[in-house]
């Protein structure tokens, strides 16, 4: 047997051990976190009353109700992943004042609920992809038949293939907000996948003038593990692309290392270009 297979079937068996280890977490802390949705529901007396004003106010004035629609999907979601059992640490945190230039934040999908948990992580607005099933969101896991509905249009754009979004990522760069890009096609982690899918459009939004950064959620695959008292914790990183790529016209293929720091960043160990 070849070294080379020897190594794959180890890393293989790695994966089978993460994997067992993760439906483990989630089997002993199934019943948990359905208590946390039961903890949820003292704020159900005020999420209610203040859902229903806002899609009275949003059918009245529609654009005129974004500020106040997008702040409350932005608060709603932080409560919802604190009683979901997130813990969410940050290292490098993203700009603290909205970016005075267009500005493209580039990330990975790893986790379904990853549209969810971006805005928390602003304190302006920002322009997230979000996928057709926000819209069934249940402002309570109790009370399903009141839905995030046309709320979630507040999000940003709709979640397609790259070059199917290339002129939404451009209107809302021209309406003035910072925009988030998903740069691989499906969820994934580093947790279970070695290679990072990669749009090869993000490079070419990478060349052009607009300022960008690199955000990372690491752990947010995760979070079905973590409960209210014992939380799963969610690290994220954000760096602007002058300091990741800091240095790479000095090295012999730059294009190259510029791949390499990507890959590295969001903690894959092979990058692919689709």
């Amino acid at each position: 047997m070849s070294s080379s297979q020897t190594m794959d079937d180890t890393l293989a068996q790695s994966k089978l051990r993460r994997l067992q280890l993760e439906k483990d977490a989630y089997r002993r802390s199934k019943w948990a976190r359905i208590r946390n949705h039961a903890y949820m529901l003292i704020f159900l007396p005020l999420l209610l009353p203040v859902h229903l004003c806002l899609l009275l106010f949003f059918f009245i004035f529609k654009e005129r109700s974004f500020k106040w629609v997008y702040s409350y999907l932005r608060t709603y979601f932080s409560i919802y992943f604190f009683f979901g059992g997130v813990q969410h640490l940050s290292i490098f945190p993203p700009p603290s004042q909205k970016p005075t230039k267009p500005t493209l934040f580039f990330t990975t999908r790893n986790a379904d609920l990853i549209s969810c948990f971006l805005p928390t992580l602003f304190s302006y607005p920002v322009s997230i992809p979000f996928q057709p099933k926000l819209y069934k969101f249940p402002i309570h896991f109790f009370f399903p038949f009141v839905r995030m509905g046309p709320f979630v249009d507040h999000l940003g754009y709709d979640d397609k293939p790259i070059h199917e979004s290339l002129i939404d990522i451009h209107h809302c760069l021209k309406q003035g907000r910072p925009t988030i890009v998903f740069i691989n096609p499906s969820v994934i982690s580093p947790m279970f996948n070695e290679t990072l899918p990669m749009y090869n459009d993000i490079l070419e939004l990478m060349d052009t003038s607009i300022d960008c950064y690199f955000l990372a959620c690491k752990g947010l695959e995760a979070i079905k593990a973590g409960t209210l008292f014992y939380p799963s914790f969610v690290s994220t990183y954000c760096v602007s692309a002058n300091d990741l790529f800091d240095g790479i016209e000095k090295t012999h293929f730059p294009e190259k290392e510029k791949h390499l720091r990507i890959m590295k960043f969001f903690d894959y160990q092979h990058m692919k270009l689709i």
